[in-house]
């Protein structure tokens, strides 16, 4: 399934956004790739589309078959691409982003987003490229 979607603020499209579902071998191999290539990646925690509770920002690694695992500072960061019932590949020009939601035995709105920037600059501030992903 292919969903696009513009997104206007006024009377002019800033974004056109395509998402598409994912199986759990796909996500975890575009993960691999993301690994391999050194990419910086964000990592967003939310409950329900408006409300983030935090991201963070670093390299993911392979933990085991299908656990992918993120260090930021001090905080470790894990997500278990098989404990998803529902993975969303969301794509613009700037941002490739995987959704994880619906999480086997957890909340109805808890949702793992992982990201990269197609130009490399996670290294400023994320939450506005974070609420291009919900949008």
């Amino acid at each position: 399934m292919k969903l696009t979607w513009e997104r206007t603020t006024g009377p002019f499209v800033t974004a056109v956004m395509e998402s598409r579902y994912l199986t759990t071998q796909e996500a975890d191999e575009l993960l691999h790739d993301w690994e391999n290539r050194s990419l910086r990646v964000c990592f967003a925690v939310c409950m329900g589309e408006l409300a983030w509770h935090a991201h963070w920002v670093g390299n993911i690694r392979n933990a085991s078959p299908g656990r992918w695992v993120l260090v930021s500072g001090q905080t470790t960061n894990v997500v278990s691409t098989d404990q998803y019932k529902e993975i969303l590949l969301t794509e613009d020009d700037d941002i490739v982003g995987l959704r994880f939601r619906r999480a086997d035995g957890g909340p109805p709105t808890f949702e793992v987003n992982l990201f990269i920037h197609k130009h490399n600059r996670l290294d400023q501030d994320p939450l506005p490229l974070i609420s291009k992903i919900v949008q």
